[in-house]
């Protein structure tokens, strides 16, 4: 028997929605309907960030645990973690976050959010990671060990770096409560051309990550890696962090603060 978005709002609680599953639903029941109505997009992100807000510690505390999972797995693969002290590294959002994909939303809001389906939560891909390290480390001119920390790859072959990434969770909400929130962007044009006189304001609604949501990162390093090296990825992971993490961070997402990260620096 088919299932409706309105059977499961009647059937199951908000502090039980799979996101990823409701979302999906969703988004094919408005696609087919007749009449899209604007206001019931509203209506169903709404919906979903209402529903991330009451799932909120439960959800967290799962990414937490997965996270020290990960810690541990790498400690017995004969990596050590970035911070000295074995702990993950927790970063609270400044501004709003957001990793684009196709994954969650895309066909309801035309924006779409990276989403584990599974942790039931949004996610910074360990490439987006990898990537901004990297982007910072050629903006500082950090030197040639790139490749030794990053790793390479071309012309199909490569080699493996000395970090490994991992996929970044969130660990503890907004202190309002929230993970999602509702975003809007007003495109005002839909050819090239930028003439005035054809402006349509259309406004998207879309989900971002609320600011205030504290992250968990895992980033596994060789215990190999030179001690000058490390330092050097050291000033890449403060920078990234400062100019933002994941999509649209040009225009001021996914800006970080540190909130526990505990280097020692053995020089020699």
């Amino acid at each position: 028997m088919p299932v409706s978005v309105k059977q499961i709002k009647e059937g199951i609680g908000l502090n039980e929605l799979n996101l990823f599953s409701a979302a999906s639903l969703a988004s094919i029941e408005y696609n087919c309907s007749e009449k899209r109505d604007a206001s019931k997009r509203t209506e169903i992100l709404e919906w979903l960030v209402e529903s991330s807000k009451e799932q909120a510690r439960q959800l967290c505390e799962r990414a937490r645990a997965r996270l020290r999972s990960i810690i541990e797995a790498c400690r017995h693969a004969g990596y050590r973690s970035f911070s000295s002290d074995g702990e993950l590294i927790e970063a609270r959002l400044v501004s709003r976050g957001f990793s684009g994909s196709r994954t969650f939303c895309y066909t309801l809001f035309e924006v779409g959010l990276e989403f584990d389906p599974y942790l039931n939560l949004p996610i910074i891909p360990s490439s987006s990671i990898k990537g901004a390290l990297r982007s910072a480390w050629r903006a500082l001119e950090l030197g040639s060990e790139e490749k030794l920390v990053f790793g390479e790859k071309r012309d199909g072959e490569g080699s493996i770096g000395g970090c490994i990434f991992f996929d970044a969770l969130p660990i503890e909400p907004s202190p309002d409560g929230f993970i999602l929130y509702p975003d809007v962007i007003t495109p005002h044009y839909w050819d090239d051309i930028m003439d005035e006189t054809r402006a349509e304001p259309n406004p998207i609604t879309y989900i971002t990550v609320a600011p205030g949501v504290k992250f968990g990162f895992v980033i596994a390093v060789d215990k190999a890696l030179p001690p000058d090296v490390f330092e050097k990825l050291t000033q890449a992971l403060l920078f990234a962090f400062k100019i933002g993490l994941g999509a649209k961070t040009s225009i001021g997402y996914g800006v970080f603060t540190i909130t526990n990260l505990n280097i020692k620096l053995n020089r020699r």
